[in-house]
């Protein structure tokens, strides 16, 4: 049956059984892919593929394969229609994870198909809508396999109905349908690809509309959904636009970078203090760790809420673990930039990033962030490792807060002019915060921070 004319050469088998076959194919001439479709006896389904190709013939949607040619011959009949390049729903929910934004794009151009299929005379009804059954390439959605479609006759006539079970409506299987039966196919559908989500989990507000949405269109009875795809699409219009004006008002994500000139000045101290002093004042503060000390893997045993992908709550701060990526050279690095973006996605509006001692492999990370915090000593034993961080910071000084650490006042006034052009602050020793006066010192730096960060 493969070579029932000269016009197409085939470039591939999709699908090949006893009586019937899929191929890829080349228009000869025209040099154009297509989809060969044969069936080699007039038995076997060929009713229902003949039915599909009769239905897709009398549509034109670009979110529809095109019927170019129905050849009958000996052996059967071949039906050749447009060719859609892309990856199935399923598979690209798996390996995609949707954004929110996503899903509500694909589920408004699923509305578009439905509104255009129901409102032919009479109206047509897929009746299998499955995530197999759409395409994605490029962002956009393709509807395929008709073979369960039918128009639904005025007079009600009820026709042995098909459907994927998990998908298919409740009345489909007493052998009633109408648009409403596509409705709900169509709730099962955004029910997979929020599920599908990763980010579901830290993101869980955010789908609550959705799933009402689903919910609403998944109920039993045809009269409790939505009445139309025109109605259901209206809904996620307005949710859309709710989106887009939450996301236009909502403030940049800020990544705030502390790092050392050595170890124990402070640093993991004043990032989760700042966390929390941030979280205070109403912003959503993320403490991530970008070092080896492994003091986030200790304080998540004891840590009394489980946060979900990595995060985790320790006495009101959310605390996460960068994760090491491996670098060129072989050693690991952290990937800090992805990092900080998909937390930022996730709705955390201050993340800060305690890079533990600055070093020649963590200063790129560290001098990207948005405001660079850069704690030292200033005794005669520090000063090697404070003047080498200095020399590797040359041109952040806009960005950059030196912070003394232990500094007593007058220590502190005296180095601070020995660097014009920096901003150099003074936070005290943990053990004598005790004092009204240190404790000031303490919040005035806290605020400072925060309204640079903000």
């Amino acid at each position: 049956m493969k070579d029932w004319t000269s016009k197409y050469r085939v470039v591939q088998t999709l699908k090949e059984n006893g009586t019937t076959g899929v191929y890829l194919a080349e228009h000869v001439r025209l040099k154009r892919l297509c989809v060969i479709k044969t069936l080699n006896t007039r038995k076997a389904g060929g009713d229902a593929i003949l039915k599909e190709a009769l239905s897709l013939k009398q549509l034109a949607h670009p979110g529809i394969p095109k019927i170019y040619d129905i050849e009958e011959g000996k052996e059967g009949f071949c039906i050749v229609e447009e060719y859609i390049q892309g990856e199935s729903l399923t598979s690209y929910c798996l390996s995609k994870n949707p954004e929110k934004e996503e899903i509500i794009e694909f589920m408004l151009q699923l509305c578009g198909l439905l509104k255009y299929l129901h409102g032919r005379t009479p109206p047509m009804l897929h009746l299998d809508l499955k995530p197999d059954n759409l395409l994605v390439n490029g962002g956009k959605l393709y509807l395929i396999d008709f073979g369960s479609a039918l128009h639904k006759k005025a007079d009600g006539k009820r026709e042995a109905l098909t459907g994927t079970p998990g998908y298919a409506a409740p009345e489909c299987y007493r052998g009633e349908a109408d648009v409403r039966s596509d409705i709900y196919s169509a709730g099962k559908l955004l029910d997979f690809m929020v599920s599908g989500s990763r980010k579901r989990e830290l993101k869980r507000g955010e789908f609550k509309k959705l799933l009402a949405i689903a919910s609403k269109a998944c109920r039993d009875k045809p009269a409790d959904r939505y009445r139309s795809a025109d109605a259901m699409e209206k809904v996620l219009k307005a949710l859309k636009h709710k989106n887009a004006k939450h996301s236009a008002a909502k403030k940049a994500i800020c990544v705030v970078g502390l790092a050392g000139s050595g170890r124990r000045m402070g640093v993991t101290y004043f990032s989760l203090a700042c966390a929390a002093y941030a979280t205070g004042h109403g912003e959503r503060a993320l403490y991530l760790e970008c070092n080896e000390s492994a003091m986030a893997e200790q304080v998540a045993e004891k840590a009394g809420k489980e946060e979900g992908d990595g995060v985790f709550l320790y006495h009101g701060v959310h605390m996460a673990e960068c994760r090491a990526v491996p670098k060129k050279a072989g050693m690991a690095g952290y990937s800090v930039e992805e990092e900080t973006k998909y937390y930022g996605d996730c709705g955390y509006s201050v993340i800060l990033a305690d890079f533990g001692v600055l070093t020649t492999e963590n200063l790129q990370g560290f001098s990207s962030s948005d405001l660079c915090l850069f704690f030292a000593g200033e005794k005669d034993w520090e000063l090697e490792n404070t003047w080498r961080g200095l020399t590797r910071l040359a041109g952040l000084e806009e960005k950059l807060i030196m912070i003394l650490f232990g500094s007593s006042k007058r220590r502190y006034h005296a180095f601070s002019k020995r660097l014009p052009g920096i901003v150099c602050r003074r936070m005290p020793f943990m053990n004598g915060m005790e004092a009204a006066s240190e404790k000031e010192v303490m919040h005035r730096l806290l605020a400072e921070v925060f309204e640079r960060a903000m």
